[in-house]
């Protein structure tokens, strides 16, 4: 093993990691004054070309917008000479498999300042890991070791996942429910989300006023979501959540961290209570949207102390949406508005799984503000903070995305991965589940954005990708509310402009959740292994035992002495004694 210190101006020295108990460590104390990286080249993460074996890398996705990816395998092939860095690495891991065995690298300290350099030179695979932070580290730089049952990207998940139960990180879903029941609930039907209103995005006016704030556009008033509920109720689905996005003053994201009042125009706060009272009665679970990370020039409850900055003492820009040019919040000081916010959605009688915009799906960002300066970690720490008081307030919480630093203060996750179908980097060979392999009998999620509306989709693929990955349906009426990138969820999209709309997508949405009712039970299951058999055709076992095959071809697929039908699945059970 190696290890360098680097320096801003490109000098490097020899760093001496303590070694003991299959753990690599440099305590804080140790980290000379002003280096500002670290590289450490293992014996363990090196492979000749040639080669049988892979390196397995978390999250393939490479830029900062969105940085939720599949994980991704790279083989030993033979190819020119390069590097390829993989700098969001959403679960802190990477791992080997060669020469019929297989380890897992954890990375346990400094878990979010780090980034995957894949190398191939003079012949020789080298997977580095590369620490990099600003100021002063505030935790050791540690790796843990651990090997694998096995030489598979399915045994990596496991150990991963065997490695945060241990620790406490997080609990399985059959234990959570327990003490969160709305969790256990959500994972028996879809969940359904329902955008009411919005503003223009990107927003023409960047600095947003009550005299210049754009119209508003209301697609679905209270009173169309308490008839949506009533046919719910009257089509026979027993098990469905309905997420509120856009009830807030001037609809999704339309003034944060102002959310009151609730929107006069769909019916203000009388109308959500009627709506609310009405899941209830009907015994839906019922949740909200909000937003803990973005502000906008035209909220009342903005003061600049509130910023997150980075290091150069400026705002962190979040991008133009329906509030106007959004800036980003400190997770700390956003936990203020959050301890007001839930005080009074506590009285509210919901009860489902609260949605906090954006938390999980990028990586936290360190806060410059003197006025509370946060480390990356202290950073993931209060948005866990801040997504824990959701669930207490309103029986379980969720975010968007699938970095896992505050993964035991969540109990769904909306699309765990962004696009699935992105261009694999240079140096991967093929994209793997490894989040849902991980996660699967943790929380519940859908699997990917293309995902979205399977139930109304033509395409058979939707549910099978979700179905292949574990996932809980998503139907979302209103999905597209952008002028521009507006198909990140594909083009399916449920509405409810008349009542033939409606009943469509209902009758689509009941058929999906029936479907869904006969393996809802695995929601509660680990998945222990994922193949490609070739032809189209996956394999899925859960820890119960329970088999799935998935034929994603167009022909019938043969396996385990059963035909699959095209683009279709069967399920096979253990056999009882």
């Amino acid at each position: 093993m190696n290890a360098f210190f680097q320096w801003a101006d490109g000098r490097r020295e020899p760093a001496r990691p303590h070694c003991q108990n299959h753990t690599i460590q440099i305590p804080k104390e140790e980290i000379p004054a002003g280096a500002c990286a670290l590289e450490i080249e293992l014996d363990e993460f090196t492979a000749p070309t040639g080669s049988d074996g892979c390196f397995l890398v978390p999250n393939i996705r490479q830029n900062a917008c969105d940085n939720v990816g599949p994980g991704g395998v790279i083989r030993f092939q033979h190819r020119p000479d390069g590097e390829t860095h993989f700098g969001f690495n959403s679960m802190p891991f990477f791992a080997v498999i060669r020469d019929g065995k297989g380890v897992l690298a954890v990375v346990s300290g400094m878990s979010l300042e780090y980034e995957l350099i894949v190398r191939l030179h003079n012949g020789t695979y080298h997977l580095t890991p590369r620490f990099q932070w600003e100021g002063e580290p505030d935790e050791a730089i540690e790796l843990k070791l651990l090997p694998l049952d096995e030489p598979t990207y399915s045994a990596a998940a496991r150990a991963y996942r065997r490695y945060q139960l241990e620790r406490g990180a997080c609990l399985p879903l059959r234990e959570r429910a327990v003490r969160y029941p709305a969790a256990g609930e959500a994972a028996l039907g879809p969940m359904v989300r329902l955008r009411l209103a919005w503003k223009p995005v990107p927003s023409p006016v960047p600095e947003q006023t009550l005299e210049n704030e754009p119209p508003l556009h209301v697609a679905i008033t209270f009173d169309r979501v308490c008839e949506i509920i009533e046919r719910f109720h009257r089509r026979g689905i027993r098990h469905a959540e309905f997420n509120l996005v856009g009830w807030n003053c001037s609809g999704h994201d339309g003034r944060w961290p102002d959310w009151a009042p609730v929107e006069p125009r769909l019916g203000g706060e009388a109308g959500l209570h009627k709506v609310i009272e009405l899941a209830r009665q009907y015994g839906y679970l019922i949740s909200l949207h909000s937003n803990n990370i973005d502000s906008y020039s035209i909220s009342s409850r903005l003061s600049p102390e509130d910023l997150l900055l980075d290091s150069d003492g400026n705002p962190v820009d979040g991008g133009s949406w329906g509030g106007g040019r959004c800036r980003r919040l400190c997770p700390k000081a956003a936990y203020r508005f959050a301890e007001e916010d839930f005080a009074e959605f506590s009285r509210w009688n919901l009860y489902g799984t609260h949605y906090i915009d954006v938390l999980s799906i990028l990586r936290p960002d360190a806060c410059f503000n003197p006025a509370h300066p946060l480390s990356r970690r202290e950073a993931g720490e209060w948005r866990g903070r801040t997504l824990r008081l959701a669930r207490e307030s309103c029986g379980a919480s969720s975010s968007e995305g699938a970095w896992d630093f505050c993964i035991g203060d969540m109990d769904y996750v909306l699309y765990a991965v962004f696009k699935p179908d992105m261009p694999l980097p240079q140096f991967c060979d093929e994209a793997i589940p490894l989040w849902h392999l991980v996660y699967h009998g943790i929380l519940t999620y859908n699997s990917d954005c293309g995902t979205v509306n399977e139930a109304i989709s033509p395409d058979p693929e939707k549910m099978l990708r979700n179905l292949e990955c574990g996932g809980r349906p998503l139907n979302y009426f209103y999905s597209k509310f952008t002028t521009t990138n507006n198909n990140w969820m594909g083009e399916d999209d449920c509405s409810c402009g008349t009542d033939e709309e409606l009943d469509r997508c209902v009758e689509a949405i009941a058929r999906s959740a029936e479907e869904f009712s006969k393996r809802s039970d695995l929601q509660f299951e680990f998945i222990e292994r994922h193949e490609r058999l070739g032809g189209g055709l996956v394999r899925v076992e859960y820890s119960n035992g329970t088999v799935l095959l998935i034929n994603h071809s167009a022909t019938p697929q043969q396996a385990e002495g059963h035909e699959v039908a095209a683009h279709s699945y069967l399920r096979l059970d253990p056999r009882r004694a």
